[in-house]
């Protein structure tokens, strides 16, 4: 099953991940880190520990809350290491729960595309 790793500053990724089992109930394979007081180095070990020690094999999406920061800057060192990485970034419960409930109703690549997709829809303005 493919797996998901989503990272930011303070808890928010690990608040998104919380609500998400709340409306969907548990799931497996869904990881969150922060990356508050660490180095990028640091991260981007965490991230290859993570990795090497589950049995990635259907690959991993990264979700990072901001493209260009600190999270995005170590996930995507990753991401061009590894073959199966996807990393996407502007974390919402919207893609969360786009993860969760598609992943095992589409290709990797085409999961990538959906949850770009899921995640620009879940943001809306009430005119």
């Amino acid at each position: 099953m493919t797996t998901c790793l989503a990272i930011s500053h303070g808890q928010i990724a690990q608040a998104f991940l919380e609500a998400a089992k709340q409306i969907t109930g548990e799931c497996s394979d869904i990881y969150s880190l922060n990356c508050d007081g660490g180095t990028p180095r640091a991260l981007y070990d965490k991230i290859t520990h993570l990795i090497e020690s589950e049995n990635l094999k259907d690959g991993l999406f990264i979700l990072v809350s901001l493209r260009g920061g600190s999270c995005w800057n170590a996930a995507a060192k990753v991401a061009k290491e590894y073959e199966k990485v996807e990393l996407i970034s502007g974390l919402n419960l919207s893609i969360v729960l786009s993860f969760i409930t598609k992943r095992e109703h589409c290709g990797f690549k085409e999961l990538a595309e959906v949850l770009l997709k899921d995640g620009v829809r879940g943001i809306s303005r009430l005119n």
